[in-house]
């Protein structure tokens, strides 16, 4: 064995063979390696347990678990998820903070102990919401019998899923900073945590089948009753949280036809100062084509959108009056004004939001005119499950009042407060809006006049009574004219009908006048509907004499005065209907326009003429 010889001036050192050297330098390399190999591996999985725990998506101060601190959105990869729900992350600007041990101590377990608490109660309101096994059958089975049989059988079905929804969302989705998040986790939380069974006094595998029962069930329930909403939303749970925080604004529904009523709308919208955002709503480019789609979206905050991607109607169509709720649902507003194309402000609608009764209901509607008479109080008890609400036995249709209730040319609803209703509403437009003679078959449009009756029928349908209805009284617009007991229309039509109704006004001293009770008449289309102070808020029937006249050369109405339609409990007013949707009525009293609202509707009509809606 060679040894080298050491100077004097170095100490001596122990030398080995070069082979056995060589082995040793291996087998140190290899240690190094291993050890900080296996120190890498260990901070990884310390890192990645304490970033993002895999049973939780998002974080929140409702979901906080004691072992997690932040949301590392890299990490966050199961295979087993509940893939029907959305997952939504939520990075805050604190997710790659650190936090001390101390911090942890002292903020982590009550937080942790209150989330868990709240957990176990909202799934165990899922779980005492599941129906029994044959109920279920009979509720996510197909809707039998038509006419007011079905119509009741969707409300006794809209109830249950309310309160499932109801259920269902108290344990998917968490609620803070003006933000509403879907949880994907819950399955997980109940398969790795067996102390929830525990908690329940059921046992852990028990607990994973009700939970999958109920989604079954819910999900079922979704389609049997709303299945329109099928080819767009994933689920309704989905539909319902994108609402949370969609703010306010204006809807409007047209087609070609009525895109000069829009474009004078809305452009007279903007210059009375309304801000609101605009979405108007069509069904493909063959109802609005796109150049009057440009024409529209050139006025500032509009927005034209096509529904007709975003609603299943197999089976049915989609059109006409009925799409005005799906417009209003699937516009991006939680709280929305629908406004009909051819109604008209005279002050600027966003006042509405603010009215004490949206205020304290979040759902605001107008009354139609006290006309034809008639007792539908046996029809409600057919189609209403019980209990009767306070509210419907206000309703004319109760009280035999009227047979008309509703104006729905304006309607004004916070749409997630009011979600389950305005689903009902859809569907009695949709799939079970029009009947079949032939087939025997009873459609909601055979039972109500269009849509309008529609909006509070579906919330008594569902149990939501809280809705209002607008306290401003109804009214006609247009020029007043002074009756005559003994007037009656001219056989010689080229006789001006002014000098006749001068004429008979003025003649005080003929026997046959009796002029102690002078009334006057208002014959036009114009709807008007009064604000709470008496002055007007908005009409419907456009600006024309008649809205359905071909005639070019009709000139718009010249309107100076409106008479105002007698109080529910007092005698109706006599209405007398004419051709066109012209209808008369007559008073003592006229109320005079004040300059102001005269020329907000002088300001209406330049707009109409500049937008080529009149000549």
């Amino acid at each position: 064995m060679y040894e080298p010889t050491l100077s004097p001036s170095h100490h001596r050192r122990v030398t080995y063979p070069r082979r056995k050297r060589i082995s040793l330098q291996i087998a140190l390399l290899l240690f190094i390696l291993g050890y900080l190999g296996r120190t890498a591996l260990y901070s990884l999985e310390n890192s990645r347990g304490q970033a993002c725990p895999r049973d939780s998506i998002t974080l929140s101060k409702e979901e906080t678990s004691s072992s997690s601190s932040s949301v590392d959105s890299g990490s966050i990869k199961t295979g087993q998820e509940d893939s029907a729900l959305p997952r939504v992350l939520d990075v805050s600007s604190e997710t790659h903070q650190s936090t001390s041990h101390a911090e942890v101590k002292e903020t982590r377990p009550d937080d942790a102990d209150k989330d868990l608490d709240k957990f176990v109660e909202s799934l165990e309101n899922v779980l005492l919401t599941l129906p029994d096994p044959p109920e279920i059958i009979d509720t996510i089975g197909p809707i039998e019998g038509t006419g007011e049989i079905m119509v009741r059988e969707i409300g006794l079905r809209a109830r249950l899923f309310k309160s499932a929804l109801d259920a269902w969302e108290a344990l998917q989705t968490i609620a803070s900073d003006n933000r509403l998040r879907l949880r994907g986790d819950v399955l997980q939380q109940l398969m790795q945590n067996p102390e929830i069974a525990t908690r329940l006094e059921m046992d852990h595998t028990a607990l994973i089948h009700k939970y999958e029962e109920f989604h079954s069930y819910f999900v079922a329930l979704s389609e049997r009753l709303f299945a329109w909403t099928l080819p767009y939303f994933p689920d309704l749970v989905a539909l319902h949280a994108q609402l949370w925080s969609g703010g306010k604004g204006i809807v409007l529904t047209g087609g070609n036809h009525q895109a000069s009523y829009l474009l004078t709308s809305i452009q007279s919208l903007r210059d009375m100062g309304c801000e609101l955002p605009i979405e108007v709503m069509y069904l493909g480019d063959e109802d609005l084509g796109r150049m009057n789609r440009r024409k529209l979206e050139k006025i500032k905050g509009v927005i034209t959108r096509d529904l007709s991607p975003l609603v299943n109607d197999r089976g049915w169509k989609l059109k006409g009056w009925a799409l005005k709720p799906f417009a209003i649902m699937l516009s991006s507003f939680r709280e929305a004004i629908f406004i009909d194309a051819d109604s008209l402000f005279l002050r600027d609608p966003s006042i509405l939001f603010s009215h004490p009764d949206y205020q304290r209901t979040g759902a605001l509607f107008f009354k139609d005119r006290i006309i034809e008479p008639a007792s539908k109080l046996a029809w409600l008890k057919r189609i209403l499950p019980p209990p009767i609400s306070a509210q419907i036995r206000r309703n004319r249709f109760w009280t035999g009042t009227s047979s008309h209730m509703q104006e729905s040319g304006v309607v004004v609803v916070d749409k997630w407060k009011h979600f389950v209703p305005l689903m009902v509403i859809t569907r009695l437009n949709g799939p079970d809006r029009d009947g079949n003679e032939f087939e025997g078959r009873v459609g909601v449009y055979d039972m109500v006049f269009g849509d309008k009756e529609t909006f509070w029928l579906g919330f008594e349908l569902v149990g939501d009574t809280n809705y209002a209805f607008h306290d401003g009284k109804v009214a006609i617009l247009g020029v007043a004219k002074p009756d005559s007991p003994t007037y009656s229309p001219a056989p010689d039509f080229d006789t001006p009908r002014d000098d006749n109704s001068s004429s008979t006004s003025s003649s005080t001293s003929t026997s046959i006048v009796d002029t102690s009770k002078k009334t006057f008449s208002i014959c036009a289309p114009q709807l008007l509907h009064l604000d709470v102070d008496g002055r007007p808020l908005w009409f419907n029937g456009w600006l024309l004499p008649s809205k359905f006249s071909d005639d070019p050369r009709l000139q718009p109405v010249n309107f100076t005065s409106f008479i105002v339609e007698s109080a529910d409990s007092e005698n109706p007013s006599p209405w007398e209907v004419k051709a066109d949707n012209v209808l008369c009525l007559s008073s003592e009293k006229v109320v005079e326009l004040t300059l102001a609202e005269k020329e907000a509707l002088d300001s209406t009509v330049r707009t109409a003429r500049k937008v080529g809606a009149i000549g």
